[in-house]
């Protein structure tokens, strides 16, 4: 017999997946449980409602996604290397994209709920500082250390990740985000020179 918080997971992936195929509107609890294997009523021994469910969502994304970005990130020594990794990321993103999707989803359902919407704020505000700490290991000294406003690029490099991600949403077109890690090789290489770093790593 599954535990508490095995079946707790088993919920919060039935709905992940089900936010992904079937959009906000077709995600019921009938449509999660049909994807989980289980009867619709399993869902309210563990959560209030269906909005509980989403809020736990957005956690349970956050905190999947920020583990593997702070395990393959927070070796990096240069901007080369850095963009680098995060070019890998995101195609192991891409190809299994329903973590993306399921978020995309949820911004357009918090429209219409507060507690998603403070959720998915303290979600955001979470990469941001996130990509703070990256950006501002990346300055560490350097010549550019305490002049680069790690804090606004921090919260910059979020809001256009998210921002891609709506347009790619729409039109489907994934090259957009390629586009932008090839465009920004060379400045990731000039920052590298121009800032001083030495990779201590091969």
């Amino acid at each position: 017999m599954a535990s508490s918080a095995e079946a707790r997971q088993r919920l919060l992936e039935a709905a992940i997946t089900t936010l992904a195929v079937e959009g906000h509107g077709g995600t019921t609890e009938r449509s999660i449980a049909r994807t989980g294997g289980f009867a619709p009523e399993v869902i309210y021994m563990h959560f209030d409602d269906l909005e509980a469910l989403f809020v736990a969502a957005v956690r349970h994304i956050s905190q999947a996604q920020k583990a593997r970005y702070e395990e393959a990130l927070g070796s990096c020594v240069d901007a080369t290397q850095l963009l680098s990794r995060l070019r890998e990321l995101y195609a192991e993103d891409m190809r299994d994209q329903g973590y993306i999707d399921a978020i995309q989803e949820l911004f357009t359902a918090s429209s219409s709920s507060p507690r998603l919407r403070e959720e998915l704020l303290t979600h955001v505000e979470s990469w941001s500082e996130f990509a703070t700490t990256a950006i501002g290991r990346l300055v560490q000294g350097t010549t550019f250390d305490g002049l680069v406003p790690a804090r606004d690029l921090g919260m910059l490099a979020v809001a256009m990740f998210l921002g891609v991600q709506t347009l790619i949403r729409l039109d489907g077109d994934r090259s957009r985000i390629e586009s932008l890690f090839t465009t920004a090789e060379p400045a990731a290489v000039l920052w590298d020179a121009f800032s001083g770093v030495r990779r201590t790593d091969p």
